[in-house]
């Protein structure tokens, strides 16, 4: 380890970690002394994550033992140190690691990632559970899977158990290993919501189910719940809704039809928003229509009107 490293860890590490226990611990509580709490460890953190400290964490980013983003070309654009600081911290606080992909940064926000909510079942005291997936169902076209997660776990003695049925966003080249982890993120992701009662934020690099809840209210068949992106009409004429400029930005930034489903995948809060199903498909179209040697080169005039 290297005199700089080791004067990182010398003076920060206990430092740091403790501030992380004490957001943790804030989320027992409410009200105004919640956010008290959580508002100065998110100070403290902000402190103490110095360019310093943030050099080895920004080499982190865009591998699997740290974490994965959405912007990971080679000597291309990546997030600047301060939203990777501020997703960092939004991740540890949330209970997860900050290696091991379990976090991923997406259109500049942070999202458990399927590894991330393994760690934190994992780490749930007291918690025993496990989840078997049948087998997928491929819907009408391949935009589409259906998928049963079996889900069993004991708490403390108690024993309870759930069949879940996950709805999982795919295309002509998602394998059926790729459909089965996507959902397993669901299903993790469910349990943790369930057995805490906590909402932690959908994404990570695929489709969110509107069955995960802490509550199953209703049952998403896969032709309900699908509409694929592709050939999803909008009428030119109506008014369009204010996009967030980063999701544009990273949407013009994708250059194959798998990086776009990623990304629509992950953004959730817009996957209502016709403006944005409409850039998404004409982004799609673009790609499909320019040969890959000048895709690259090639952004969509539509996405800026």
């Amino acid at each position: 380890m290297s005199t700089e490293l080791s004067v990182i860890k010398e003076e920060n590490i206990l430092k740091l970690d403790e501030a992380i226990k004490k957001g943790l611990s804030a989320q027992g509580l409410t009200g105004f002394h919640k956010a008290y709490e959580m508002a100065s460890a998110i100070d403290e953190l902000k402190l103490l994550l110095t360019p310093q400290y943030m050099k080895p964490i920004m080499a982190l980013m865009n591998n699997k033992l740290g974490f994965k983003t959405d912007k990971n070309k080679a000597g291309g654009d990546r997030y600047s140190e301060e939203t990777v600081q501020n997703c960092l911290i939004e991740a540890v606080l949330y209970g997860v690691q900050p290696v091991g992909n379990q976090y991923n940064i997406i259109a500049g926000q942070s999202y458990i990632t399927k590894e991330g909510f393994g760690y934190l079942l994992a780490n749930f005291s007291g918690l025993r559970y496990k989840i078997a997936m049948d087998l997928p169902r491929i819907g009408n076209g391949n935009t589409s899977a259906a998928i049963t997660a079996k889900i069993s776990w004991t708490i403390n003695g108690v024993t309870d158990n759930q069949e879940l049925p996950i709805p999982v966003k795919m295309d002509a080249y998602t394998t059926t290993d790729a459909i089965i982890g996507k959902a397993t993120r669901k299903a993790r992701h469910w349990l943790y919501q369930t057995i805490t009662g906590s909402e932690l934020p959908e994404g990570e690099m695929d489709f969110e189910a509107e069955v995960i809840s802490s509550k199953i209210n209703k049952v998403v068949s896969v032709d309900e719940e699908d509409q694929n992106p592709a050939t999803f009409k909008v009428d030119e004429k109506e008014i369009k809704p204010t996009l967030p400029e980063d999701a544009l930005q990273a949407l013009k930034e994708c250059k194959t039809q798998d990086d776009v489903t990623i990304l629509y995948d992950s953004l959730t809060d817009l996957q209502n928003n016709p403006e944005f199903i409409k850039a998404v498909a004409e982004r799609k179209l673009v790609i499909k229509s320019t040969p890959p040697d000048r895709a690259s080169k090639q952004n969509s005039e539509l996405l800026l009107k």
